[in-house]
């Protein structure tokens, strides 16, 4: 047997033993928090503790969700408002003036012709 193959099964070997002990541990960490199901109680202050803290939250969170909709229903009272103020500046308009297309043809027409001149001068 040469030196470079008694390298790569000594590094494989090695390999081999090292995942067959990483799995025994996992199995074994496994077995153990099956046995101890039983024993897994939440101590009464620490319980307490954290139902405190829940509570604050909630309450906070109420707080602020109560905050939010005075905002929105603030927002939509100002918005409200200002549409029926364009409502009212609007409704005067309620007649659309048609002209002749033959007089406005005519009139532009002598408009447009000196505007595109001026326009190919510059």
């Amino acid at each position: 047997m040469s030196f470079e193959e008694m390298v790569v099964a000594l590094v494989g070997s090695l390999g081999a033993f090292a995942l067959v002990g990483y799995l025994a541990s996992k199995t074994f960490g496994l077995i153990k928090a099956w046995i101890n199901r039983k024993n897994s109680s939440v101590e009464e202050e620490q319980f307490n503790r954290l139902a405190k803290a829940f509570m604050e939250h909630k309450k906070n969170t109420e707080k602020r969700l109560q905050n939010l909709e005075t905002i929105a229903t603030d927002e939509q009272s100002e918005q409200s408002s200002s549409s029926e103020d364009t409502k009212k500046i609007e409704a005067p308009k309620k007649s659309i003036e048609i002209e002749d297309r033959e007089t406005t043809k005519e009139q532009s027409g002598s408009n447009d012709d000196s505007n595109l001149k001026n326009m190919l001068h510059e």
